[in-house]
């Protein structure tokens, strides 16, 4: 599915961002792609809300200039105490409030972080939400949880993730395309184009992406070896441990004369979507010979969630593949795009 907000859009909107998180009865099971999981071998996070006396999915608004993604896991950790990263979307559920409000919730798959994860070693703590907001957390069988949310948008949302679980395509691996953040000006800039650096909102633009690549959990970061590419997703490799390759292949230069190069970088993630969550960092000409593969990868009721023009990303935007794998091989299922909501952010 591509998330694309529901149309039309209410002026009085309030949005907010969670997860459904499961995992395996058994604790030592790996979740592997492609696995078809039987809805009994899993458990799903409720949280209680004694407020509403209520059963529902972790969520919760998002704060002031924060992306969608990472408002959904400070949520679930502020209100369940499990830090975790996002797999594919789910519906967005959107429901009236009082005073002519409209809620729109925006939830994905999600899985608890292992203690190692370098996800988790770039984000911030979060404040445990008080036992006035939330007073129970509780893992379930889905058939347990059924009987026990409260809302029937929520069963909804349960039934989509016991259909993905019985389909195969409850796992799933990302790959995001990302184009470099903010630089300074062509025109004032002396030295070669290569080394052209980020601009001072850009360098601000590359510490906003931290928190949604580690979301998403990037866990193999990919740049083209030009400056301004390898800044823009160099603070994150650096904390959290993993470094980054730098590919000439990406280079803005190098894809003017062999843009196949760089499209095999993508073609190879997407076959070999089990290796790791990846982020690759690239210049704006080029990104419509790496989107060709994801592309090609997706179902055409996807190719319109594609950018169909320049620039096609802003800078520091990033679109995320959500890769499954079928019998017939990989099957790009979803495509999201965000920006970090730096202030004064500009193309």
């Amino acid at each position: 599915m591509s998330r694309s907000h529901p149309s039309p859009i209410p002026s009085r909107l309030v949005r907010a961002a969670g997860a459904l998180v499961w995992r395996f009865t058994q604790s030592d099971r790996d979740a592997t792609l492609g696995d078809v999981i039987d809805p009994d071998d899993i458990e799903v996070l409720l949280v209680h809300r004694p407020r509403y006396n209520d059963w529902s999915w972790p969520k919760g608004k998002t704060e002031l200039n924060e992306p969608l993604p990472v408002a959904a896991v400070r949520e679930v950790e502020e209100e369940t105490g499990l830090p975790v990263t996002l797999g594919a979307p789910l519906t967005i559920q959107r429901y009236r409030l009082g005073a002519g409000h409209i809620k729109e919730v925006h939830y994905w798959v999600g899985q608890a972080c292992q203690p190692d994860s370098p996800a988790l070693l770039s984000r911030p703590p979060v404040h445990q939400a008080s036992r006035r907001e939330i007073d129970n957390t509780r893992w379930v069988s889905p058939s347990l949880a059924r009987r026990t949310l409260t809302r029937r948008g929520d069963r909804r949302l349960l039934d989509e993730l016991v259909a993905l679980a019985e389909s195969g395509g409850l796992v799933s691996s990302t790959l995001a395309i990302v184009r470099h953040s903010k630089a300074v000006k062509r025109g004032r800039w002396e030295g070669s184009d290569a080394d052209r650096p980020l601009a001072r909102i850009g360098v601000r633009q590359s510490i906003d992406l931290i928190d949604l690549m580690s979301a998403f959990g990037i866990t193999k970061v990919l740049s083209s070896s030009w400056r301004r590419c390898a800044s823009t997703v160099g603070p994150y490799a650096s904390l959290t441990g993993i470094g980054m390759e730098l590919f000439d292949e990406l280079d803005e230069s190098a894809m003017t004369d062999n843009p196949a190069a760089g499209s095999a970088l993508v073609n190879e993630a997407i076959e070999n979507p089990g290796s790791a969550p990846t982020i690759i960092c690239a210049h704006r000409p080029t990104l419509p010979a790496l989107f060709e593969p994801i592309r090609s990868y997706s179902p055409s009721s996807l190719h319109a969630a594609f950018p169909a023009e320049s620039p096609w990303l802003k800078t520091a935007q990033m679109l995320l593949a959500h890769i499954v794998m079928h019998e017939g091989g990989p099957c790009v299922v979803a495509v999201e795009t965000y920006r970090p909501l730096t202030k004064l952010a500009t193309l």
